[in-house]
């Protein structure tokens, strides 16, 4: 009798932990949910970028992106979505401090940043043992969705971007002998490799490759001196856009005589501010640009630009379209388990995404696929803007 009694209390012990816990139980990153679907009430995301020093630019579009995303989403009632943010300082010590922070608080659904490779790879380090996922906006180094199980990135793979800047040199240049000059980190260092590669394979001369450090450089001088000497026709810079002003403006200073190409985080007007008229003929790459026939995106940039002061450019772009690639996700699956929203995130980028800075796919590399497109200064001083050069 003692026995089947024992038997009884461990099966109605049994039965109320398992209601409990469909009624109660949501996710990480989820607080309570729907007692009829288990679909969570809230769910957290972290934002990580740069929102102060040199690259806060960078961390402020993100905020502004990420914002606007989450603002539409919460609006439509349902689920309600609260950001956390955390200034990394472009800087990767500070990138894996913040990691650890994110683990230690729990709860997150999901980390959107950071912007550059180097915090990127500091973070992943952390967070993939934890399966947080992480989707970077900006972030391009091949290896980042390699190395590590829970990462996705919006940009397209810098080495790739090397090789388009290389290409369109000799086609559209028709250069013979062509430099680089180069951020000395990670990502750098990458589309620079892929930037040599190509132009080897496309039968260029590369007469000069030069580095710098972001954040240090200010005189680029001797690296230009030796590109002028060894008689380059054409120059690729990939860096950040306070240099990138620099670089045209002591170009301009030298009297060189040469083509050159900008690589996409210096698609910024920004660039076109800091450089004045020093951008005459350059050539910016982009994988978007302000269509004037698209009113989707002319809407997006007016509200970009009456809530936050905010004009344009890929970095709030990616903010948003990686935002809600993650809404999008969450909605699909109703869940923020770490590997079923997972799933839900590669269907979805796999399925194509029509995004607010354009479409891209998921391929099953887990690499975005994008078009590229190719910009010039329009002249104005006083109102710097980016057109399209003609095909």
């Amino acid at each position: 009798m003692k026995k089947t009694m024992k038997h009884v209390i461990a099966l109605m012990l049994v039965l109320v932990l398992t209601i409990g816990c469909f009624a109660g139980c949501g996710g990480n990153g989820g607080d309570g949910g729907n007692a009829s679907s288990g679909k969570p009430e809230n769910i957290k995301i972290a934002l990580v970028g740069p929102m102060t020093g040199d690259n806060a630019h960078y961390g402020q579009q993100f905020h502004a992106g990420l914002d606007m995303a989450v603002k539409a989403y919460n609006e439509k009632g349902g689920t309600q979505v609260t950001v956390d943010e955390y200034d990394d300082k472009n800087d990767a010590k500070e990138a894996a401090s913040i990691a650890n922070k994110i683990i230690a608080d729990g709860g997150y659904a999901a980390v959107i940043g950071p912007f550059s490779t180097t915090c990127a790879f500091a973070m992943a380090e952390v967070l993939d043992e934890e399966n947080i996922i992480t989707i970077s906006p900006s972030c391009s180094h091949a290896d980042y969705v390699k190395l590590y199980d829970y990462t996705f990135r919006l940009s397209h793979v810098n080495v790739y971007e090397g090789k388009v800047a290389a290409d369109y040199m000799k086609d559209k240049f028709g250069s013979k002998k062509v430099a680089a000059i180069y951020s000395d980190n990670d990502w750098g260092i990458a589309v620079d490799e892929g930037f040599v590669n190509a132009a080897t394979d496309d039968g260029l001369e590369v007469v000069a490759n030069e580095s710098f450090i972001i954040g240090q450089t200010k005189d680029f001088s001797a690296s230009l001196t030796k590109i002028k000497q060894a008689g380059a026709d054409s120059v690729y810079y990939m860096g950040q856009y306070t240099e990138c002003g620099m670089v045209l403006k002591q170009i301009r200073d030298l009297d060189m005589d040469i083509d050159v190409i900008i690589t996409t985080s210096s698609y910024t007007q920004d660039s076109l501010k800091l450089a004045g008229d020093a951008a005459q003929d350059v050539v910016f790459m982009t994988a978007f640009y302000r269509d004037p026939a698209n009113t989707r995106l002319n809407e997006f940039a007016d509200k970009a630009a009456a809530d936050y002061d905010a004009t344009i450019d890929n970095f709030i772009l990616r903010a948003y379209d990686a935002t809600n690639w993650l809404l999008d996700a969450f909605d699909k699956c109703e869940s923020t388990d770490p590997d079923t929203l997972f799933k839900a995130i590669v269907e979805v980028g796999e399925a194509g995404i029509d995004g607010i800075g354009g479409s891209f796919t998921l391929n099953s590399e887990r690499n975005v696929e994008r078009n590229f497109f190719f910009m010039e200064w329009n002249g104005d001083l006083n109102d710097p803007q980016f057109v399209q050069i003609a095909e």
